[in-house]
């Protein structure tokens, strides 16, 4: 029997969760300035933290975490590739920032669009894994991934949160 072995373009060494890669992405990177009290929120990642069913319980009021979501293959029509040695896949992430008030949280909004905007990977760009290495990743599907509110829900609550899909392809090789 004849084992094939895959491997990942743009990878350089071992592979890292991508939810660690992005999270480390927006603490390396996060200038705080730009942020209405300059505010430098908590940095999480389901890597780092696994409870991927809990909220945040609002010990930090300013926090940033980064959710994995899911990995399967990529599906789209203008995408095609010849043959079955090379498939594309896509990693999900969810973004969820909770800020002291709206304009903090719109204000890091815009701080992670310009962090991902400066640092997507593309022909000549790798996204980096937490210890500089280059990741698998190719592209973002979106560079600014869309941010839609999740709280407040009710008068009581004070705290504002907000989400963000972010889609992440690589590609798998048969050599």
């Amino acid at each position: 029997m004849v084992y094939l072995t895959v491997t990942f373009t743009n990878l350089s060494g071992a592979r890292e969760n991508l939810d660690k890669t992005i999270a480390d992405l927006l603490s390396d990177n996060w200038t705080a300035s730009n942020i209405d009290g300059s505010v430098t929120p908590y940095f999480s990642s389901d890597t780092d933290e696994p409870d991927q069913l809990a909220r945040p319980d609002g010990s930090w009021m300013s926090e940033i975490r980064v959710n994995y979501s899911s990995r399967m293959k990529y599906d789209n029509e203008d995408f095609e590739l010849n043959g079955d040695d090379k498939h594309a896949w896509v990693c999900t992430c969810f973004i969820e920032i909770q800020g002291e008030s709206l304009q903090g949280l719109l204000d890091m909004e815009d701080e992670v669009h310009r962090i991902l905007w400066e640092n997507r990977p593309n022909g000549a760009t790798r996204l980096n894994k937490s210890d500089g290495a280059a990741s698998e990743v190719a592209f973002f599907e979106e560079a600014e991934p869309e941010f839609e509110r999740l709280e407040p829900d009710s008068d009581d609550d004070q705290t504002p949160t907000s989400q963000a899909e972010l889609k992440m392809v690589y590609f798998k090789i048969k050599t």
